[in-house]
């Protein structure tokens, strides 16, 4: 860089002279001073411009050119003068994210980086529906989560070996080494919640944070399908939201109300027992139906083309579900295509309102259109609502109960349509490849019926139902594909 001024008129007194940084050369290039007194002779003026645009262009395509011998020494610079200057190299980045980041317990730095990869993908892979849910609020209930890692040893704890087991699950990766990280976070997070449920006088045991690890510890419980556990978890769970005062406490946090009740619903209908919320209408009365909160547009509701079930003379409160869904279906496709969100809870009150009142239905005929269409309902909205993305819980009752009806249904001309939605969404949402053996044929034979030789006009047909594109298209067409290509 280029210093100019002059030292003899400096050293008498730098405080009454005005001294000017021009430009800085790297080391080996002339230093010069001036003062600020006098303006240097038009030749100078010409070498300091020079030497100032050799600064700024630096980095650009064009070579600064060195500085000729004759130029070092006309006068201007004496040879005493120059001074090396040297400038270490110094680095980009020093430590990375997680450097200056204080967390509750020692966690594995690889192993911390993994849950904030999952704290930042956490919502599409919870809530598939995440690209037209409008999740983020002004205030900071959703920094909250990542905020407690940082002094709730227990969460952390909770939060890891939920990491550690989703990555395991969705990437089979699994070691040996893995899993005793899994289960040292595990064992502490259960260890930590079993002291601090003990301790009388801490109100903490009744806190946001310690509901959130009973949730963690009894999602993982379902999803390794140790029932037990999970009902345990959950009875433990209801107790401390009714010392809360109930579900109406939570108002000010709607997304830890769906999870709690996401946890409920996915536990009760996998395993084929009773949920642990809204089992005596007296006490805890329904979520009612909100048809009004949706905002279709007109152009979205094809009412002429689509299926209605009224028309077969089905249960009025089977066909009022199915009404809400086909309406919530409508709200989210016309979101997709208009590039907007909802707001979150419109998700919630259709998920409780609906899936509970299903779960209560229990008195139809095990063969009969009403059975099957109640079934296919909640395929439906368990995929929708409550299966994290690409991964389905282990599941044994109610895929169990969902294929004997439709293997024992009667099938006739007029029901022939809804039994392919029925299926598809059986293959899309609960069937595993175990049950290829009685699925194909039974798709293969009801797309014959209908005539259905492409993806294209199965796809038409399935939208007449309950159909969101952005959910069911892609598995939707996988499934055709499978049973089209097979002889």
């Amino acid at each position: 860089m280029t210093l100019i001024f002059n030292v003899s008129i400096a050293e008498k007194d730098a405080s009454t002279r005005d001294c000017r940084l021009i430009h800085c050369e790297p080391a080996g290039k002339p230093v010069l001073f001036i003062d600020g007194l006098n303006k240097p002779e038009a030749n100078k003026r010409k070498q300091i411009r020079k030497y100032v645009m050799l600064g700024k262009n630096r980095g650009k395509t064009r070579k600064p050119q060195p500085v000729s011998p004759d130029e070092s020494h006309t006068g201007l610079v004496h040879s005493d003068l120059v001074v090396e200057m040297h400038y270490p190299a110094v680095p980009n980045k020093v430590g990375d994210e997680l450097s200056f980041t204080r967390f509750a317990a020692p966690v594995a730095p690889q192993l911390m980086r993994d849950i904030l990869k999952f704290s930042l993908m956490a919502k599409k892979v919870m809530y598939p529906l995440e690209p037209c849910i409008e999740f983020h609020r002004k205030d900071r209930i959703d920094t909250f989560y990542f905020e407690l890692m940082t002094y709730d040893a227990t969460y952390l704890h909770a939060v890891a070996f939920s990491c550690q087991a989703f990555f395991n699950r969705a990437s089979s990766r699994e070691t040996a080494e893995l899993t005793r990280r899994s289960v040292f976070h595990h064992s502490a997070a259960l260890k930590q919640l079993r002291e601090r449920l003990s301790n009388q006088g801490e109100q903490i045991k009744f806190s946001d944070s310690t509901i959130l690890v009973i949730l963690s510890l009894a999602m993982q419980a379902h999803l390794t399908d140790d029932f037990d556990t999970a009902k345990q978890h959950m009875e433990g769970l209801r107790r401390i939201v009714d010392m809360r005062g109930g579900l109406g406490a939570f108002g000010y946090n709607s997304k830890l109300t769906m999870e709690m009740l996401k946890c409920d619903l996915g536990i009760a209908l996998f395993n084929g027992s009773e949920p642990f919320f809204f089992r005596d209408p007296s006490l805890e009365p329904m979520i009612p139906y909100e048809l009004g909160s949706f905002t279709v547009q007109p152009s979205d509701i094809h009412q002429s083309e689509s299926w209605t079930p009224a028309q077969w003379n089905l249960n009025a409160d089977l066909i009022r579900a199915w009404t809400v869904m086909e309406r919530f279906c409508s709200t989210i496709n016309s979101a997709i295509n208009r590039n907007r969100r909802l707001q979150k809870e419109i998700l919630l009150n259709t998920m409780a309102s609906v899936m509970y009142r299903l779960l209560d239905m229990k008195d139809f005929d095990p063969n009969s259109l009403n059975e099957a269409i109640c079934l296919g309902l909640l395929a439906f909205t368990s995929h929708t609502f409550l299966q994290f993305q690409n991964m389905k819980p282990p599941q044994a009752e109610f895929p169990r109960k969902y294929r004997d009806c439709l293997q024992t249904i009667e099938c006739s001309a007029t029901t022939a349509s809804a039994m392919l939605w029925l299926l598809t969404i059986g293959a899309i949402a609960v069937f595993t490849p175990t049950d290829d053996s009685w699925l194909k044929p039974l798709l293969r034979d009801q797309m014959r019926h209908c005539r259905f030789s492409g993806w294209d006009d199965l796809e038409n047909h399935l939208t007449k139902f309950l159909w969101i594109k952005l959910l069911h298209d892609g598995p939707g067409e996988r499934v055709f594909n499978t049973v089209a290509l097979e002889p």
